[in-house]
Formats: structure tokens, sequence, C-alpha cells
């Protein structure tokens, strides 16, 4: 039977992990995307180092309490001043640091992705919080959560530091990469399709087989070789495939050159950057617009392809078409840029464009 004072501690231990889970579970619902009016922050000097030092801090306080947790003697009264630290300290912290990146100055990318892995921490953490075993004789049934959980809170902490360091223009550049990676998988697995293989009771299945056919005239044999021939040379699916691949590689150089000529040169915003440094408000949409474009010409093929699978011609004719103006209207609105002024690019996006008219045309 426990001892009055270790009763006490055991009692004040739950206390501590109602508490705090009450206090996780307000912050997953502060973390939920929403519609609201963010003010424009002015008077907080670095939101990334704020962000960084309390990622830091969880990664620290979690690494001690997991440890705690699955190590004997079990101390119900050192892991409630784990938890109250947390409490009063590190998650307002990430509450206060998240408050500090309105998308209207740090970009929705920014925005959303910070969202998204402090959301992913607290549901690692309420997960930690509530594997703690109410006393010493539950360790073993609750050790490979907590490691779980352990790892999918450091995995967000080091998420965030890292962010903070490199800052925003790799975030984008990974995002970018991301959609060109899509689209050049959605490419092979075009390229590999073969409408004709997908068709059975081919005229032509003889010639490829063992098997001789019933003898038949040397006529009827040319007649029958020569009309099949003539049905593949104008297969309108083979033609339609030829062109929207020819389509779709062309689009797909734009990943690699608006990558390097407009996402790698945005200004950077990092653990340094200041609202007094930040980029200005144009260039915070246009590097958001830029990486929705390239989202949107992903899907778009996979879209195209799919049209293209269920013979849907009309379709994928409409899709491309759509697609191409969209690739275009891209590349005329980052002619210029980010100070506005003409560089290499401008020349390189003169002969995309002539040769994407070229095969639209053709």
């Amino acid at each position: 039977m426990a001892s009055p004072k270790k009763s006490d501690h055991l009692a004040t231990l739950q206390a501590s992990i109602m508490s705090i889970k009450i206090l996780i579970q307000a912050l997953q619902r502060a973390f939920q995307p929403s519609n609201d009016p963010h003010p424009e922050i002015k008077d907080f000097p670095k939101p990334l180092a704020l962000l960084s030092d309390a990622s830091k801090i969880l990664k620290a306080q979690t690494t001690k309490l997991s440890l705690l947790v699955l190590n004997k003697p079990f101390s119900p009264s050192v892991i409630s001043g784990i938890l109250d630290d947390l409490y009063g300290g590190c998650l307002p912290g990430l509450l206060s640091a998240f408050e500090l990146f309105p998308s209207s100055q740090y970009t929705r990318l920014l925005h959303q992705h910070i969202r998204s892995s402090l959301l992913k921490s607290m549901t690692g953490l309420l997960n930690l919080v509530t594997s703690i075993p109410p006393n010493e004789h539950g360790i073993e049934s609750v050790r490979q959560d907590v490691l779980a959980h352990t790892g999918v809170l450091w995995a967000e902490c080091d998420e965030m530091v890292q962010l903070a360091s490199t800052g925003l223009v790799k975030l984008a550049k990974k995002k970018v990469e991301e959609w060109h990676g899509l689209l050049k998988d959605a490419i092979e697995e075009l390229e590999e399709w073969d409408p004709e293989m997908e068709e059975t009771g081919s005229n032509t299945d003889f010639l490829f087989s063992a098997t001789p056919e019933p003898k038949s005239t040397p006529i009827a044999s040319q007649q029958l070789l020569a009309s099949s021939f003539e049905g593949l040379s104008l297969s309108p699916i083979l033609a339609l495939r030829k062109r929207t691949l020819t389509i779709l590689r062309t689009i797909r150089v734009l990943y690699p050159a608006l990558q390097k000529r407009r996402v790698s040169t945005f200004p950077n915003i990092n653990q340094q950057s200041t609202p007094e440094t930040l980029p200005s408000g144009s260039q915070i949409d246009g590097l958001d617009s830029l990486v929705s474009y390239t989202q949107q010409w992903t899907e778009a093929a996979d879209e195209i392809a799919g049209s293209l699978y269920e013979g849907d011609t009309q379709q994928v004719e409409m899709r491309l078409s759509a697609l191409c103006e969209a690739a275009e209207g891209c590349v005329r609105k980052y002619w210029q840029d980010w100070n506005g002024k003409e560089d290499e690019f401008a020349g390189w996006a003169d002969k995309w464009i002539a040769r994407l008219e070229e095969l639209r045309a053709g």
C-alpha cells in the first residue's frame, strides 16, 4: 500500500496530467485553420527565433519526461514538475510564436507549414501524456507507446528548428520539388501505358503467337495484315497520348527553371528576419502563387492522365488547353525578377512560350 505522501504525489500527478491535457486540446483548437483576419505583427523582433527556442525546450522537456516515465524509481513528483513547466512556459510560448506568423507577412506556405507541424507536435504530446502510467507497475505496458510518441515530438521539434535556420526559401524549394517529382511520376506512368495492349482479341495477336493460324489464301492474309497495321497507325488515343506527353514534358522543365530563377532568389525569411526586413506584400503573394501554380500543374496532369485512360478525348483536350494557358500565364507573370527587372529567365521564357504555342497549334 502506498504511503500517504506517495499517494499525495500520485494524486498531484493525475491532476497535472488532467490540466495539461486540457491545455493541449485548447492549443489543438487554436492551431486549426481559421478564416479570421490576422492582425499585422510589428513589435516582435524575430518570430522564427522564438519558435526555434520554444521547440528546443519542448524537445528537451519531453525527453526528460519520457526518461522519467520509463525508468525506475518512478517519481510522480518530478514528472509533475516537468508537466507544470510545460504548462506554464513552453506551450504558451509555442502559441505566442504561432500567432506571430500571419500569412500576409510570412506567406501562406510558411504559416500552414508551421500550423501543421505544431498540430502534429500537440498530437504527439497529448498521446505521450496520456501514456503516463498511474504508477511504476505500468511502465512496461506503455514503453513502446512512449517511445513512439516521443519520436514524433522529436521529429517535429527538429523540423521547426531546421525551418528557423534555413528559412522560407528552402521550404518553398522543397515543395516545388515535391510537386515536380509527382509530375515526373505521372509522366512515367503515361509513358508505360499502351492502350493497344489493353484491348483483347486483336486481329494482330496471331502474328506473335507460336500457334499457326488456320490456312487462308495469300491475298486474304495480306489484306488482314494491311488493315491491322492501318488501324494501329490511325489510333486517335495513341496520337493524343503522344501529344499529351510532349506537352507535359515541356511543362515539366518549368519546375527547375522557376525554382532556380524565382524561388531560390526570393528574399529569405529565417530566424534572423525582423518585421522590418520582411519581403513586400506583393512578393509574399507572388511566392505563394508560384508554389500554387506548380501544385495545380501536377494535379492537372493527373486529371489529364485519368481522362486519357478512360478514353475521354474531349476531356483530355479541354484540360490540356487549360493547363497550357495556366502555365503560359505563370511564365508571363514571373517574367521579371522579384525587383521588377528582366534577367536570364526572361529570354529563356520567350523560347519556352514559343515552343508551347507551337505544340498547341500542332
